[in-house]
């Protein structure tokens, strides 16, 4: 019966279907399952830094839709007196979940003046968790879920739990006891009771247990002796079941109540291992959990493992679109801080994630693979694609698979260090884009030659730019309407300018004699902008740009090449009576721009989450923050949007979320085959907007009864309709058959579809 559930769970979470304008979905990661804890029937798995709970009915994806406050987890730990988790988060915020899921968030060691919050362990005993700090020890009450005390006595704890009468806090200069007895807040009365260390200290039914590097030990409370009960090289021991589980290189071993002890033999490894009143739940990295069955001692894998097709990691610097609506995502960036995010390429459409191979591509070239900062998906067939990076060159796949490498040896890249024995090592690329023709467009930082062209026919073409030569940070390409090229230089330097430079080649890779370019980094006085990340078209034919001084725009594209600055920013008048306004989100670092099927705009920011603005900038409909929203975090590095389903993904530096807008790409004309309705039905326990796409752009829509009794009327949103189920009056409607209707330019009626609503 398990093994049947088993195999219909390994899908979950790849089917893709139109939801209502509102809702979020979380993509988090859940590849690395390092611990699970069985409880009442459920198994949760820590997997990531995510966490999700298997029943045989089903999996729960938990995340900060679901409820939980944060991102990233650390430590979760079990609590089986009071039956409840404590769950701490990367960023040292804290929450308490009960077995129902339910979320108690408890902030105050977040939000502590404390400069170093480092937690080196988490246990609990009775009622209460102990965090292992490098100051000290601090106690939280589960059951209150409140803190209870700090101690601070001046070292670093690696391990502590708790008796009914005394703390034991493992420090590098041995065991301190505290009596409860006394003012523990005062140092002195914290006492070194052994001189013992580099072991772990655990609370298991009420007595107190070493576990150290070769074995287990019972701990004698009154002198801080260990005597061995078991010896073994135990990767861990797991005191939150029935039963005390150890685990290690390819054996389980149990302490039963009696204080015996049982051994199992299995013929692979795991991490982590929980007993569930019958068998073992196993942790075993990136093959997922698995079910282990008992027979006569050797454990055996019930096949095949619980494996959650989603993101292999949460790194989702730059996302991209294709015209078919698969999502590609690059994990990496061109940073200048030492940080090498391993070589992440994924992709996401109706079968779910795809992760390209990446297995063994440091041995091929001989350097790590690091930093991906692009991904392209050749327009012609979408099993083939190049990938740019900060380390090594431009990368080829095949079905996922790396084919090809093209650096400094075979193709006009040139290595930012050519005198360095390491040189291919220094061929940093990124920017990588088709343009209509299939040509193959890609940005060749730090060096001499910046732009290369991998023709559709697999000749190369490059374009040189005295002036740039050398700039370290041209991030994107993108081709207007015109097509002409718009390349950023995001990064102000002592030498380098951030800016904007646009390449008219008139259609002509091979013939530069009639190409017109320029650089322009003049933001009509705003002299502080230090950051240019990225442009964008509008469907009025209006470039925008983020900037880290907030959105400008070049409202005529053609006066780029004049020699006075073409960039704007939008005015918003405050409505206050005076000719006074402001300028849109200034000073507010734009990350990335995107822009909708009803024309409004997108904007990513570096530390202010993310806002959706009217077509015309004058309006803000939207500021999702961490705060107020599931938003992983107000630091948003990309934005691209399902223009078929109106989903706006957002690249975070927590992971990767969306949110379904209601807008979508418009039809170009209207037909009542292409409208399409949910929820339909609407059920009387449905809260949320009735969605209707598939409308012409900024189309009239009207809702009439059957007999034709005006509703509710309003325009779609690009080809997206919304209504709230209610009428213009705001009063919501009685059950019944509705009709929304579309009008075309004539005001005549031109598409109609329906709806039925259930009260």
């Amino acid at each position: 019966m398990k093994k049947s559930l088993l195999l219909l769970v390994v899908f979950i979470g790849v089917l893709v279907r139109s939801e209502a304008s509102g809702k979020w979905t979380a993509y988090m990661s859940y590849f690395d399952v390092t611990k699970n804890t069985c409880v009442n029937g459920k198994t949760y798995a820590l997997a990531s830094g995510s966490l999700y709970c298997y029943t045989p009915e089903k999996i729960n994806l938990m995340s900060r839709i679901s409820g939980l406050s944060d991102v990233m987890i650390s430590y979760f730990v079990y609590n089986r007196n009071l039956s409840k988790f404590i769950i701490v988060y990367s960023n040292y915020n804290i929450d308490i979940m009960d077995t129902e899921d339910n979320v108690v968030n408890v902030p105050q060691y977040k939000n502590s003046f404390i400069q170093d919050k480092t937690i080196n362990d988490v246990s609990v005993a009775g009622d209460y968790a102990y965090l292992s700090t490098n100051f000290g020890v601090v106690v939280i009450n589960m059951e209150r879920c409140e803190f209870t005390n700090t101690y601070d006595f001046g070292r670093k704890v690696t391990s502590a739990t708790s008796t009914d009468d005394d703390i034991f806090a493992v420090t590098d200069n041995g065991v301190f006891e505290g009596s409860r007895k006394k003012n523990l807040l005062d140092r002195s009365n914290w006492q070194l009771l052994t001189a013992q260390k580099d072991f772990k200290v655990i609370n298991y039914d009420d007595d107190i247990y070493a576990f150290k590097s070769d074995g287990l030990y019972r701990f004698d409370e009154s002198d801080g002796s260990l005597e061995m009960l078991r010896s073994g090289s135990f990767f861990f021991v797991n005191p939150e079941g029935e039963k005390l589980v150890m685990v290690a290189e390819k054996e389980f071993v149990t302490m039963e109540e009696d204080g015996s002890f049982k051994s199992y033999h299995f013929h692979t490894d795991f991490t982590w291992a929980s007993w569930d009143g019958t068998s073992f739940w196993a942790s075993h990295r990136y093959r997922g959990l698995q079910y282990v069955t008992n027979n006569d001692g050797l454990l055996n894998n019930q096949e095949p493992a619980i494996l959650i097709n989603a993101p292999k990691r949460n790194l989702c610097y730059k996302l991209s679109l294709t015209d078919n609506n698969r999502l590609l995502v690059a994990g990496g960036s061109q940073n200048y801080v030492n940080i090498y995010n391993p070589g992440t390429v994924m992709s996401y459409d109706k079968d779910g994630w795809f992760t390209f191979i990446e297995d063994s591509i440091d041995t091929k070239i001989g350097y790590p693979y690091i930093n991906v900062t692009g991904v392209a998906e050749d327009p012609n067939d979408d099993t083939h694609h190049f990938v740019s990076a900060a380390c090594c060159g431009l990368f080829e796949y095949k079905n996922g698979k790396f084919v090809h490498l093209y650096n400094c040896e075979n193709s006009p890249i040139m290595t930012i260090r050519p005198q360095s024995v390491n040189f291919r090592r220094y061929c940093w690329t990124s920017g990588v884009t088709y343009d209509n023709a299939n040509n193959l467009w890609f940005l060749n930082n730090q060096v001499d030659t910046i732009l290369h062209v991998l023709k559709a026919d697999g000749t190369w073409k490059s374009f040189y730019f005295p002036e740039l030569a050398g700039y370290p940070t041209f991030d994107n390409i993108y081709f207007d309407s015109r097509g002409w090229v718009w390349i950023t230089h995001r990064r102000e330097t002592a030498e380098h300018h951030a800016g904007v430079l646009c390449l008219n080649y008139n259609g002509t890779i091979d013939n530069t004699s009639d190409d017109t370019y320029r650089f322009q980094y003049n933001f009509d006085g705003a002299s502080d902008i230090n950051q240019v990340y990225n442009v964008v078209e509008d469907k009025d034919g209006i470039l925008w740009l983020a900037t880290s001084q907030g959105p400008f725009i070049i409202r005529d594209p053609r006066t780029f090449f004049d020699s006075s600055t073409p960039f704007e920013q939008i005015i918003v008048p405050r409505n206050d009576e005076t000719d006074y306004g402001d300028y849109l989100l200034s000073g507010v670092a734009i990350t990335d721009i995107a822009i909708d099927g009803g024309n409004r705009k997108w904007f990513a920011t570096a530390e202010n989450g993310v806002y959706l603005v009217s077509a015309d900038g004058l309006t803000t409909i939207h500021h999702f923050t961490k705060e107020n929203s599931p938003l992983l975090s107000n630091t948003v590095y990309s934005i691209a949007i399902n223009g078929e389903t109106g989903e706006v993904f957002f690249g975070t530096e927590a992971g990767l979320i969306s949110y379904h807008a209601d807008a979508t790409d418009p039809e170009l004309t209207l037909n009542h085959n292409n409208l399409k309705v949910y929820p339909n039905p609407v059920r009387p326990d449905y809260i949320g907007n009735i969605t209707v796409t598939g409308f012409t752009y900024d189309c009239e829509v009207k809702v009439t009864t059957v007999g034709g009794q005006l509703i509710y009327k309003g325009t779609s949103v690009g080809g997206t309709f919304t209504w709230n189920g209610r009428t213009n009056a705001g009063k919501r409607v009685s059950s019944g058959m509705y009709y929304i209707i579309g009008y075309d330019e004539k005001g005549n009626k031109a598409a109609t579809t329906k709806v039925l609503v259930m009260k």
